[in-house]
C-alpha cells in the first residue's frame, strides 16, 4: 500500500514542479523578447545580437525573401547598417507596453514560440517609414537558462 501512495505522491510533485518551471520559462521568454524589441528600437545592435543564435533567419516586415546570416558577423553588418536610420531618443522604454500587444508563448521543452503585434515604425525597401502594426512570430531556444532567437517572422496586420 506504501508504494502506490508514494508513487503518487512523486507524480504530484513531478506536476506541480514542472508547471512552475513552465510558467517562469514563459516569464522569460516574455521579458527576452520585450529586452529584444527594445534593444532593437533604440539601436544597441551588439546586445540585440546576444539574442541571437548563429544562423538565424527572419521575415522581416517589409515582406521581402528569407535572410540568412551565415555568421553573427554578416547580421551584425547587416543590423548596423539598418541601425543608422534609428532615433534612440524617440524611444522611450517605459512605452514598451504601448508597443508590443497581445504577447503570448508556448514551451515546448527548450523551444518557444512567441506570438505578438508590434506597433510603430516599419522601414520599407526605399528606406522611407511609416507607422503600422505588424504581426510577429518568433522562435526561441534554451541553453542552459538563456533563451535565444532563433527565427522570427513579421508581416503587416491587414485590417
Amino acid at each position: 500500500m506504501r508504494q502506490p501512495i508514494s508513487m503518487i505522491a512523486l507524480v504530484l510533485g513531478f506536476i506541480a514542479l514542472s508547471t512552475t518551471v513552465f510558467a517562469d520559462d514563459v516569464e522569460d521568454v516574455k521579458a527576452a523578447y520585450t529586452k529584444h524589441i527594445t534593444l532593437s528600437r533604440t539601436g544597441q545592435v551588439d546586445a540585440f545580437l546576444e539574442q541571437h543564435e548563429p544562423g538565424h533567419t527572419a521575415f522581416g516586415p517589409n515582406g521581402a525573401l528569407l535572410s540568412r546570416f551565415d555568421s553573427l558577423e554578416d547580421e551584425k553588418r547587416f543590423r548596423q547598417a539598418a541601425a543608422r536610420n534609428v532615433n534612440p531618443e524617440a524611444f522611450d522604454s517605459q512605452s514598451i507596453s504601448q508597443v508590443v500587444r497581445h504577447m503570448e508563448v508556448q514551451v515546448y521543452g527548450n523551444a518557444a514560440i512567441l506570438t505578438t503585434y508590434l506597433q510603430g515604425p516599419i522601414t520599407l525597401p526605399d528606406r522611407t517609414q511609416r507607422q503600422g502594426t505588424r504581426r510577429v512570430t518568433s522562435v526561441w531556444i534554451k541553453q542552459g537558462s538563456r533563451w535565444t532567437e532563433v527565427h522570427d517572422h513579421m508581416s503587416p496586420l491587414v485590417p
